[in-house]
């Protein structure tokens, strides 16, 4: 191999790295869920790149020759590239308490409805959660005194007619949550008769946490004024809403709100 060839190789093979860190950063800005499981599963091969983008873009700065000064121009895109996301995507991908103010002052009455109209269509002391992924069920969740079920995508579409009788749903029912879920941009409820006052709407999911409103018809107590503004899984918004962030289901999930984003709602909004 002349000097040449060898040259070329080893200036080919010094982009690779940075092809993968522009890869990973343009699917954190499409989806940043999947760019979070690439970062995370495929470290052996994202974090390995990385460090190695890092030292060819220090050793490139000596601008000697043409692959050096395409190394720096790369690294120095993406590094501008990743500027740009955590200023202008990231704040917008994940859901926080100002969306979700938003989102309630427009919609709090069909919320209401909603939790009458479940009242009044599930037998007595039932749970059940639903929630649905666009136009399809995702899971399907009952429970009454004889036991529980719990199902999950292909799953909970194939026994739905089972779990809509175990709770006392009809299919007109059934279909007219799905539908106020929809016209309320939601994705879901949880609701049990043993507590009827209280209803649970999903909002959205983030990663592996669910961003939600837990509604009830009656003022908040004492206790569960300080719960709310004791524990970082709730922000109180007013006497009869609390905004929920449960990231419990993910070991790499925070399990609640910031507390400096709690603390600088909270200070903006004063729930009562």
């Amino acid at each position: 191999m002349t000097e040449k060839a060898r040259t070329i190789l080893l200036g080919i093979l010094k982009l690779i790295p940075f092809a993968i860190v522009t890869a990973m950063i343009v699917l954190f800005w499409v989806d940043d869920f999947l760019g979070f499981l690439l970062a995370i599963f495929g470290c052996w091969i994202t974090v390995p790149a990385i460090v190695l983008s890092v030292v060819f873009f220090v050793m490139g700065l000596r601008w000697r020759d043409i692959w050096q000064r395409i190394v720096v121009v790369w690294g120095g895109l993406n590094l501008l590239m990743l500027i740009l996301y955590f200023l202008v995507q990231a704040p917008n991908q994940r859901c926080n308490p100002d969306i979700m103010a938003k989102h309630y002052e427009e919609h709090h009455t069909e919320m209401e409805e909603l939790h009458r109209y479940l009242h009044s269509a599930l037998k007595d002391s039932c749970v059940v959660k639903l929630e649905f992924d666009t136009n399809s069920l995702k899971r399907f969740y009952v429970g009454n005194r004889y036991g529980s079920s719990d199902y999950c995508d292909e799953e909970a579409f194939a026994h739905q007619d089972s779990m809509m009788f175990v709770v006392g749903l009809t299919q007109e029912e059934f279909v007219g949550i799905q539908q106020r879920l929809k016209s309320m941009e939601c994705i879901g409820i949880k609701y049990d008769q043993y507590y009827p006052d209280k209803i649970t709407i999903l909002f959205c999911r983030d990663n592996f946490g669910c961003f939600s409103y837990i509604l009830q018809n009656y003022p908040m107590t004492a206790d569960e004024r300080d719960r709310s503004m004791n524990n970082p899984l709730f922000i109180p918004y007013n006497e009869y809403c609390d905004f929920v962030y449960d990231g419990s289901a993910g070991a790499f999930d925070t399990g609640g709100f910031g507390e400096i984003e709690k603390r600088s709602f909270l200070k903006k909004h004063k729930p009562w």
